[in-house]
């Protein structure tokens, strides 16, 4: 069983934009020998994407040797970098200088040298081979380093060099494993059809003019841009159309298998003022062909392939151009194209003298050939809007579901332009939405003449502030859940969803089994070692059923790839299963750990093949209007909500109230904007009739005009949902303590508090000052919840609670620390009461992990008279003042407490770095743990005599009985200057205090400590 509402959101998929990195690429080129020519002054020139370096010219000499270092740096999103490639060539230097002839190249993409161990190639040797020469061979060998490395990387530490003479340069050719030292030269053709959809762009300044003259719709000149490897070609250009029918092909040559992963494929606009990007798409080579000894050549479609990029049809004042361009992920469907792959490899005496690009005309494809058009419906109801930015809280908020072109709200632009000055926008002071930001279109929704039947934008509302605490907003959707429905026309490809859902589920199975191995590893005598091997059994019959059930499987209409990815997929599933039985043969206590790791090793692979390449639905985009302006927005993959009549085929969130968080465009601090609750539906026309089949039974469907439907037909679903029964729920939330948080003040510290929420509710904990492992032990109450969704299925299907970390700030809003997600434990009515443990969960601040909290939630379904039975404590007790109205966490929940006495002995200190240029002159040690501190003395001269006087101190501190729950110990290390300032000079924490507990203490907990 999967989940798909407490599906915890995967830190990456909050980001809109990929945030731009610090990257070096190193390359230090050393020597080359075996160089053909006669009398050569021989010369390198060391390419990285745009830019280009050139080491000294060695006079006449056939091995040249140079040993010079280059380095390369770029600050971008990592996609784009590992797109770009290296290029090493060799020039004979003439009279003139950098007039040199070309002696060989080669080439390789960034993104293979970052998949090396330790991200580089050490004293390897570059193949280099002319482009313009193929027949003649290698031109000769390069050696060279080349390391990429990120910001904040450690590098490992270099092998030291054999550089003897007589080393074999066949041995250690500059190519990743498995890729043969002789490679043949091959042809790839990519083969473009047609487009259909292309958005109708108005492009420079006639686009303006031809606004006042009114004219409804400029069309666009489109063309293909295809680049692989450094190569380029380009298709004719059709004018004035949005779907043009090309038919060329455009084949490159190249030595296989290249050292580049991408082709890119762009669609662009032919204008006068310059061409304009329509949209981008990598197609990826390792997906499209399989480098195993029974694999297959890359090979694609002929298939649609969807295009994304920005919302707004104008080059002029985009703000969103990059994502045309292939920067992050496309916000908006425009269009699909028909294209194919086909790599033929040549024989030595058949291949061609020299690497051109060639563009020929094809024959057009038959009408047929892909499969007739079906009718699809897709079909959602909002059940909660919540945790709204507060920015929304006055103007009118609706939601828009659109699928490919179908859906969308016809768009007529009102704008005023204005141009912003870079120097404006200051990062801190901007909220997350500047109510008159640049670029955000003001939208007069028209219905389009097609969407008579279409209902794809909800009736706007106002949102209102949330419960308890009022820092967020919500929509008001007790008592009626909005709903849209869209009607689309797509060719029947279902079936490659269909398997690549099963493939998904496998490995969403066996990841939620690892996770729970993973928490049962961080306690003593939990069960690991057999829930591992439950997981590991699971996953075995999983396979098993894969293949029973693919062996009857029909395909309707497939190409090359299908064939030959349902023999590899196949083929795969049974290794995988023998991979897993022979771990569960060899799982002990002992080596748990490293079981897990393999199984994880497993698991990537599994999510890699289950990715499906020719992917013919497109995603379905749901965005937030607010006053008719287009805010925040998310993407779901179509095959996650595709309905098919066998369980396991069906999307793992069809017909489910699924969490869906909102983001905003171009934002990367990866703070929720929104969060939605949503059950969505997609399938064929004939299926139609399931689409309300898993909603809860105490809804009435009510049409568009509020009348009860009572007789369901496919063509009629309905406008909206309402209830009038509830039943009401209690969640406590027992925030016990938040360990290795982010620093937020200048002295190293935070002054922390948690915003707990859950539903339309919100509420905070108390703020705890200075310290970075703040004890709350608070329970926060939250009374007379409504819950919606199947009670049977709320064990499974559990409502997520957000908690969101803040630090107070004296002047100003709160600093964000980063975010939790927790799923509670549930109690219906009829069931008997258990006390909850403590779990651990990670904090997250954009993608990295900032610290972890350790807490408890139960939701807890109250009876008619709106009171708990069973449950202990009934009434909770105060924590500290009861006026203050704070709970305490209940025994039994709460650890018991020990005193324990912490002794340190206090020595000196060493090679203290400078802080802010002063050099480090006064020290001091501060150690705490458990809210209590020890400060050594002040060190007066620490260049003089780093030492202390004063040697032992001690503190008493209370810690919980179970070691795992025990608080962390931090170190901080500061100066005082002049004036009582002090200042941060550097901290380290200590995270299992018990490794300094004499030895008979961590036998025997139960003795009484000294």
């Amino acid at each position: 069983f999967l989940c798909s509402r407490s599906r915890l959101c995967s830190a990456r998929d909050l980001f809109a934009t990929p945030t731009p990195q610090s990257f070096q690429v190193g390359i230090n080129i050393i020597e080359a020998q075996k160089l053909v020519g006669v009398n050569i002054n021989p010369f390198v020139v060391v390419k990285v994407g745009e830019e280009k370096r050139h080491t000294a010219t060695q006079k006449s000499t056939n091995c040249p040797f140079y040993n010079e270092y280059f380095l390369f740096e770029f600050h971008e999103p990592r996609d784009i970098l590992f797109h770009r490639l290296i290029e090493i060539s060799v020039f004979h230097s003439k009279k003139i200088p950098f007039l040199g002839t070309c002696i060989g190249t080669f080439k390789m993409d960034v993104v293979t040298v970052y998949s090396q161990p330790d991200h580089r190639f050490f004293q390897k040797w570059a193949v280099i081979s002319d482009p313009m020469d193929t027949r003649a061979g290698v031109k000769g060998f390069v050696k060279c380093n080349i390391s990429v490395t990120a910001r904040g990387e450690v590098v490992g530490s270099l092998p030291t060099s054999s550089s003897s003479q007589d080393e074999d340069i066949e041995r250690n050719l500059l190519l990743p494993k498995r890729v043969p030292a002789e490679r043949p030269w091959a042809r790839v053709c990519i083969k473009l059809y047609r487009a259909e959809g292309l958005p109708s762009m108005s492009a420079g300044i006639m686009g303006g003019f031809s606004k006042i003259i009114g004219e409804k719709k400029v069309f666009i000149d489109p063309y293909v841009q295809v680049s692989f490897c450094g190569q380029q070609g380009e298709t004719s250009v059709e004018t004035n159309t949005t779907d043009p029918e090309w038919n060329e092909q455009i084949s490159f040559i190249e030595m296989f298998p290249p050292l580049a992963r991408k082709i890119k494929v762009q669609v662009l606009d032919d204008a006068n003022v310059g061409d304009v990007a329509i949209a981008t798409h990598y197609i990826d080579l390792q997906q499209i062909s399989d480098s195993g000894r029974n694999g297959f050549n890359p090979t694609f479609g002929p298939a649609w392939v969807n295009l994304y990029g920005s919302p707004q049809n104008s080059a002029l004042r985009d703000i969103h151009k990059d994502l045309n361009e292939g920067m992050g992920e496309g916000i908006f469907y425009r269009g699909r194209i028909l294209m194919a792959i086909t790599v033929e490899i040549f024989s030595s005496p058949s291949q061609p003298g020299e690497v051109t690009v060639e563009v020929e005309e094809l024959h057009p494809l038959p009408e047929n050939a892909l499969g007739r058009k079906e009718e699809f419906l897709l079909f959602a109801a909002f059940f909660e809007a919540t945790m709204m930015d507060s920015s929304l809280s006055s103007k009118p908020v609706s939601f828009e579901v659109s699928i490919g072109n179908y859906g969308k709200a016809e768009e007529v632009v009102t704008k005023v332009w204005r141009k912003m000055e870079k120097g404006e926008v200051k990062e801190e002071k901007q909220p997350l939405l500047d109510p008159g930001s640049d670029g955000e279109l003001d939208v007069e929704v028209l219905a389009p003449a097609s969407a008579a039947l279409n209902k794809s934008v909800t009736n706007s509302q106002r949102p209102e502030p949330m419960e308890y605490d009022r820092s967020y907003s919500c929509l008001p959707m007790m008592h009626e859940k909005p709903c849209v429905y869209v009607w689309s026309y797509w060719e029947d490809h279902t079936w490659r969803l269909c398997i690549s859902n099963w493939i998904v589920k496998l490995a969403e199975r066996l990841e939620q089994g690892l996770d729970d191995v993973e928490k049962l590893m961080r306690r003593p005598k939990a069960k690991a070692e057999e829930r591992l091997r439950e997981v590991l059994e699971e996953f075995v019959a999983g396979c098993r059923q894969y293949l029973l059930s693919t062996e009857r499987k029909t395909m309707a209409h497939p190409n090359n790839l299908d064939r030959c990815r349902m023999k590899y997929l196949m083929r795969n599933i049974i290794l995988y299963a023998k991979q897993g039985l022979r771990m569960r043969r060899r799982l002990t206590r002992a080596n748990v750990k490293e079981k897990v790791k393999e199984t994880r090793r497993v698991l990537t692979k599994l999510r890699f093949m289950a990715k499906e390449p020719q992917c013919t639905l497109p995603d379905v985009l749901i965005w937030m209007l607010s006053n008719n302006r287009r805010v925040a927005y998310a993407r779901v993959p179509a095959q996650n909500i595709l309905y098919s009549v066998v369980e396991e085929e069906k999307g793992k969130d069809c017909a489910k109230i699924q969490t869906v968080f909102m983001k905003v465009p171009r934002l990367h601090t990866g703070e929720i904007f929104a969060k939605l609750e949503v059950y969505m539906w997609l399938g064929v026309t004939k299926y139609a009739k399931n689409c309300l089949a898993e909603l809860p039974e105490e809804f009435k469907y009510l049409s568009e005009s509020g009348q009860e439907i009572a007789q369901l037909s496919a063509y009629s679903p309905p406008s909206r949902l309402s209830r009038d029964d509830f039943s009401y729920f209690q969640l406590r939330a027992h925030l016990y303590q938040a360990r290795g948080i982010l620093p937020a003040d200048d002295n190293g510290l935070s002054d922390p508090f948690a915003r707990v929420v859950f539903s339309t509710h919100c509420q905070t904990t108390r703020m705890l000052e200075e310290t970075l492992s703040p004890m709350w032990n608070e329970l926060l109450l939250f009374d007379q919840l409504i819950v919606d969704g199947k009670k049977e299925e709320l064990k499974t299907e559990t409502p997520i609670i957000i908690i969101n970390l803040f630090s107070h700030n004296k002047f100003g809003s709160p600093e964000f620390l980063g975010h939790a997600f927790a799923v509670p434990q549930v109690k219906l009515v009829d069931e008997p009461y258990t006390k909850p443990a403590l779990q651990f969960f990670d904090f997250y601040k954009g993608t990295k992990a900032v610290g972890e909290l350790i807490a408890t939630f139960e939701l807890m379904e109250l009876d008619y008279s709106g009171y708990l039975e069973d449950v202990e404590p009934k009434e909770p007790d105060y924590l500290g003042d009861p006026h203050a109205g704070r709970f305490i966490i209940p025994e039994g929940i709460r650890p018991v407490l020990k005193e324990f006495r912490i002794e340190i002995l206090f020595w000196g200190l060493r090679d203290l770095k400078r802080v802010n240029l002063f050099e480090v002159d006064q020290p001091q040690v501060i150690i705490e743990c458990a809210g209590k501190k020890v400060e050594s003395e002040v060190i007066v001269a620490y260049k003089e005599n780093p030492n202390f006087t004063e040697l032992v101190k001690y503190m008493d501190v209370d810690l919980p009985e179970q070691v795992y729950l025990h608080p962390p110990l931090s170190i901080f290390v500061v100066e005082k200057r002049a004036f009582g300032r002090t200042v941060l000079v550097g901290t380290h924490v200590v995270s299992d205090v018990m490794k300094f507990s004499p030895r008979e203490l961590e036998e025997d907990p139960e003795d009484v400590p000294k």
